[in-house]
C-alpha cells in the first residue's frame, strides 16, 4: 500500500512539473504572439544594401554581421530591411567584436527612415561602446542614445538614466535590445533596463519608414545582430508620412 501511495504521489508530482513546464512554455509563446522573425539566421534574404556596400555585410555565427576586422570602415554602411513600417515593437540581440587599434566602433538601428542616396535618413537608435581611451558620455558610449541621421544631424534622444544603464550594458558581448515606436513615442530597453524615452515634438517628422542596421565609419570592428523579431502595431490616425513631406516640397 505504501509503495502504491508513493508511486501515485510521484506520478502526481511529475504531472505537476510537466503541467507547470507546459504553462511556462505557453506563457512564453503568448508573450511572442504577433512577432515575426525578419532574419532566418542563414542568409540576408529580405535585406538589401546601397550600391557598393554589400561587401561589408555577411552572415557569421548565425548573425547579420557588418564591419571589417582587417580594415577600417571608410564610411557609414547599411543593410536595409526592405519593408515600410510605422508603429512596432522590435526585439533583437546585438554585440560588438573588437578589432586592433582605436577609433569609433559604433552602430545603430535606423527606424522610420528613408534612403538618402547611398545613406539612410531618419531616427537612429544608437548602440556602441565608448571610444577607447576616452570617457565618451561618462563611460556609457552611445548605448541608449538616439541620433537623427542625415536629417537634423544631431542627438535627439538621451538615456533615461545613464548611471543605471551603464552596469547593465555589455560592451563586447551580446545585449538584448527592445525598441517600441508608437505614435510620437520611441522607447528602448537594453538587457531589460530602460534606455530611451523620447517624444517627438516636431510636426514635420515622418512616423513611417524603413528599418536599417548600420556599421559606422571609424575603427576595425564587427557588429552582429541576431534573433531579430518585429511586431507591427496599429498605425496612428492622421500621422505624417514621408510621402506627405515629399508632396509639400
Amino acid at each position: 500500500m505504501r509503495t502504491m501511495i508513493k508511486s501515485i504521489a510521484s506520478a502526481g508530482l511529475m504531472a505537476s512539473v510537466t503541467l507547470t513546464g507546459a504553462m511556462a512554455q505557453e506563457k512564453k509563446d503568448q508573450s511572442k504572439e504577433g512577432f515575426v522573425s525578419v532574419f532566418d539566421g542563414k542568409s540576408l534574404a529580405g535585406w538589401v544594401t546601397p550600391d557598393g556596400q554589400a561587401k561589408y555585410w555577411s552572415v557569421k555565427d548565425g548573425a547579420i554581421t557588418g564591419g571589417d576586422l582587417e580594415n577600417r570602415v571608410p564610411r557609414n554602411v547599411w543593410i536595409i530591411l526592405d519593408q515600410n513600417r510605422e508603429n512596432f515593437v522590435m526585439t533583437f540581440k546585438v554585440r560588438f567584436i573588437n578589432g586592433d587599434g582605436g577609433g569609433l566602433k559604433n552602430s545603430g538601428i535606423q527606424i522610420r527612415s528613408i534612403r538618402h542616396g547611398s545613406n539612410i535618413a531618419g531616427y537612429q537608435v544608437d548602440a556602441g561602446p565608448p571610444i577607447e581611451g576616452k570617457n565618451t558620455n561618462g563611460g556609457l558610449g552611445y548605448w541608449g542614445y538616439m541620433w537623427d541621421e542625415h536629417r537634423r544631424n544631431r542627438m535627439v534622444g538621451t538615456p533615461v538614466d545613464a548611471k543605471a544603464l551603464r552596469p547593465a550594458v555589455k560592451d563586447w558581448d551580446w545585449n538584448e535590445y527592445k525598441i517600441v515606436a508608437d505614435g510620437k513615442s520611441i522607447k528602448s530597453w537594453i538587457n531589460g533596463v530602460a534606455a530611451l524615452d523620447y517624444t517627438e515634438k516636431d510636426a514635420n517628422i515622418a512616423a513611417d519608414g524603413l528599418i536599417a542596421l548600420q556599421a559606422h565609419s571609424g575603427g576595425k570592428f564587427l557588429v552582429q545582430f541576431k534573433d531579430i523579431e518585429i511586431k507591427d502595431l496599429a498605425p496612428t490616425p492622421g500621422s505624417v508620412k514621408w510621402a506627405d513631406l515629399k508632396k509639400k516640397k
